[in-house]
């Protein structure tokens, strides 16, 4: 138990500690790659109205010191010449001051280029107006706008390309801007960022493992203590009642073999005491057996057994009581299934299902015994017994000890710790206990065991 309760604290920590991880290392890429794009982007609206002709400008939605955006220009900026016809004024922007011997240009921020190439596509003409792009040559900028064409929207990315790109609207004399933008470096970046998130994310999610282990060492110390303690009050207690209890026992049986004493109460009372201290020797057996077992220091013998003789032997004892009330048994055993197992306790992990099945059937009801091989590795062990259908809550509990399930149930002699045995005798084989109901009348308890190979 404790083991589990350890791995459990270890396992949500990591959790934690995985989420955090990648809360953390996702926003890094995510904002990382966002001002990539805000800066190739701006990049691009920069080169759109690059050598644009001012009032080209004006009738495309650009104003000088503004970033490129296409908004609808209105009727009032529209020029039109003395023929009526609308025009472009062709006329070149003015040319930039320079500054004058002894001044300082205004400081403007620095900011590093994108290799660019801009492509203006006019009644299928190109016409290439830059082109910085090292690995891809003019010739190529009708494929490209192709490509972007294909793509649809004002701009996206042309991944296998490793280009950017921007569409301008459409002039008044049917040219379309494009320009595109080298996002290699942006890719590789973004690349190398994820493979050194994954090293460091791995890394560290290692290292918080192996302190996450340490931790709940030390986190769980105190319910280990207190488990410890308690099992060791329980092996104790029931170590020491073993004594007394085996004196009255057999006191009891020299009195009742006492012939001077009278039949009446007296050797009802002796009959009492009897029934009682062999109920408790019993109680005390089984707390001995769970302790030991949670010690480890009873662990399973295991040597070749045969398991179908072992269950013919358990059914053999219990077929007179079964029908002493006025129950009945069906049983199909395959024979020659060995295992390697403690041939001491797998015939009591079968008596205690025979015996969970004799008390919990109904009255004339049926117990079915099977035993087969389930695959080629393992043998399969189930009792079913007609009765009231388990809940899911009583399966959930009812390997607990002392868990007894509803009143009509409690009211059957026992402490509720057969089951607890019995899941501990086939932890110890390596096998594993299930149980089902087919929530009408019949109740099955499973048990695999691995083969003897």
């Amino acid at each position: 138990m404790i083991r589990k309760l350890r791995w459990k604290f270890s396992a949500i920590m990591m959790i934690i500690v995985g989420l955090l991880l990648a809360v953390i290392f996702i926003t890094l890429y995510c904002t990382t790659k966002a001002n990539y794009v805000r800066r190739s982007m701006d990049t691009l609206h920069s080169a759109m109205m690059e050598d644009y002709p001012a009032s080209m400008r004006e009738q495309t939605g650009y104003a000088e010191g503004q970033s490129a955006s296409f908004n609808e220009q209105s009727e009032s900026n529209r020029q039109d010449t003395p023929n009526g016809q609308a025009a472009l004024n062709r006329q070149d922007p003015p040319a930039r001051q320079q500054p004058s011997a002894g001044q300082r240009s205004p400081a403007r921020p620095r900011r590093q280029e994108l290799p660019l190439m801009v492509v203006d596509k006019r009644q299928g003409n190109y016409s290439v107006v830059k082109n910085q792009l090292l690995n891809t040559e003019s010739r190529e900028a009708e494929t490209l706008v192709s490509l972007a064409e294909s793509m649809g929207g004002e701009s996206g990315t042309l991944k296998d390309r490793h280009l950017r790109y921007l569409r301008g609207k459409t002039m008044p004399d049917q040219t379309v801007r494009y320009v595109f933008a080298d996002i290699y470096e942006e890719q590789n970046s973004l690349y190398w960022q994820l493979i050194h998130s994954s090293i460091i994310g791995a890394s560290s999610f290692a290292v918080l493992f192996l302190f996450s282990i340490l931790l709940s060492r030390w986190a769980v110390k105190p319910v280990e203590d207190a488990w410890q303690q308690q099992r060791q009050f329980v092996a104790d207690a029931s170590h020491e009642l073993k004594t007394p209890l085996t004196v009255i026992l057999s006191n009891a049986d020299m009195l009742e073999k006492d012939r001077d004493i009278p039949e009446g109460k007296n050797r009802q009372r002796i009959s009492h005491i009897k029934a009682e201290s062999l109920r408790m020797k019993q109680l005390t057996e089984s707390l001995l057996t769970l302790a030991r077992s949670d010690s480890g220091q009873e662990t399973a013998v295991c040597a070749p057994v045969d398991l179908s003789f072992i269950v013919n032997s358990s059914l053999m004892t219990f077929e007179p009581l079964v029908f002493d009330m006025d129950k009945h048994i069906i049983y199909d055993i395959e024979a020659s299934l060995h295992v390697n197992g403690d041939e001491k306790k797998l015939r009591q992990l079968s008596d205690i299902l025979l015996d969970n099945a004799c008390k919990y059937s109904l009255d004339k009801g049926s117990i079915r015994v099977t035993l087969k091989k389930s695959g080629t590795k393992e043998a399969l062990l189930t009792v079913s017994n007609e009765g009231t259908p388990l809940t899911k809550e009583e399966i959930r509990h009812l390997f607990l000890r002392f868990y007894r399930a509803d009143t009509a149930r409690s009211n059957i002699p026992g402490y509720g710790l057969g089951l607890s045995i019995a899941q501990s005798i086939v932890s110890e084989h390596g096998g594993r206990i299930d149980v089902s109901t087919d929530g009408s009348r019949v109740n099955s308890f499973m048990v695999r065991l691995p083969l003897q190979e």
